[in-house]
């Protein structure tokens, strides 16, 4: 069986490719960001999306789409918030004290009392709580981002939002108005994406920054997910044939968006359906990419501060491509002690339906 559903808090009946899928987004996040540490520019697709975004925009797709299965197959507020922590927090905690208690102490140049008594120190715990912080009294001096410890946390708030979202909707009971539910998407869809390629009108009116941005696109990404499976998408036994031309509608309008320059619109038509089809499948390799553990949350966390650190450490001694493969090496060892040691172990602990296996 697939461990797709570490994410979705649900066991799968078969194998599927979410969990490779997932694990190729956060390889290319992990690559783009080496390009960030060595101090060039990262890999942009189109002059708009970043390889490391585009790797983001995958996990937040899937997340909604499996995420929105399992409130779907057990609505209970308590049970939902307990799987989305259980999944989310004890690799969290593994890098966050990692960082902040062993590599925090050798990277700073405080001795070990003045470090523990730094405020840096205590804001950096806050990550703990979901309350993101960068910085640490310490420095990988040299690197290209000597400052920055785990640039890769960001997107954990967010995500933490996008599930707060979608218990409240639930709880509510408007998800059974699948309907409306599209409706309130397209809705913020509209004026963002349609009437502008990527909300100047509204980011000029409210005075809307980066932050702003950020979480409007990523949580229609999430949105997106969630529509997919409420209507069934990539669900073999609930495929109508109208599936079939709304997907073809949704890809030709993507092609005809992207023409026009409204990439935002182009990748929330295009990205999220090519995802869950693809993803709902069973191929050959990419079902078979987690048969060693779901890897790509451990490999996403873990990356930054083991790249910094390799930079830090090498000082541009080795090659680029050299460099990556040490990263690569040590980040899946990383991955592996983090889900089998930590988040494999916290998912047993999920609560499960009365008769579930």
């Amino acid at each position: 069986m697939t461990r797709a559903a570490g994410a979705a808090g649900q066991v799968e009946a078969t194998p599927n490719n979410f969990d490779g899928i997932r694990l190729l987004a956060a390889l290319a996040v992990l690559v783009s960001h080496q390009f960030a540490v060595s101090g060039l520019p990262e890999p942009v697709f189109g002059s708009f999306i970043s390889l490391g975004s585009s790797g983001v925009v995958v996990f937040f797709v899937i997340s909604g789409y499996l995420v929105t299965r399992s409130w779907l197959n057990d609505p209970s507020l308590l049970r939902f918030a307990a799987r989305r922590l259980l999944r989310i927090w004890p690799g969290l905690a593994a890098v966050t004290l990692l960082c902040a208690l062993a590599l925090g102490p050798a990277l700073s140049p405080l001795g070990l009392r003045d470090y523990l008594a730094d405020p840096l120190l205590r804001d950096y715990a806050r990550n703990l709580l979901f309350d993101l912080h960068d910085r640490l009294p310490a420095s990988f001096q040299g690197n290209a981002m000597p400052t920055s410890i785990n640039a890769s946390l960001w997107s954990i708030p967010l995500e933490i939002e996008c599930y707060v979202a979608l218990a409240i909707a639930g709880s509510l009971g408007l998800l059974r108005w699948r309907l409306g539910v599209l409706a309130a998407v397209l809705l913020v869809l509209l004026p963002y994406a349609v009437l502008d390629a990527r909300g100047e009108s509204l980011r000029a009116r409210f005075g809307w920054g980066m932050a702003e941005q950020t979480v409007i696109e990523f949580g229609l990404c999430f949105a997106a997910g969630a529509c997919l499976q409420l209507f069934g998408v990539g669900q073999a036994h609930r495929a109508p044939r109208r599936h079939w031309a709304w997907g073809g509608a949704a890809l030709a309008g993507g092609g005809l968006a992207g023409a026009a320059g409204h990439m935002v619109l182009a990748i929330w038509l295009v990205v999220p359906l090519v995802v869950v089809v693809v993803g709902s499948g069973s191929f050959p390799v990419l079902r078979d990419l987690g048969r060693f553990g779901d890897l790509s949350y451990g490999v996403y966390i873990f990356a930054f501060p083991t790249q910094q650190t390799v930079a830090w450490l090498l000082q541009s001694r080795l090659p680029w491509g050299a460099e990556l493969t040490l990263v690569l090496l040590a980040t899946f060892v990383l991955a592996l002690l983090s889900w089998h040691l930590v988040e494999k172990p916290a998912l047993r602990l999920k609560p499960r339906l009365a008769g579930s296996p």
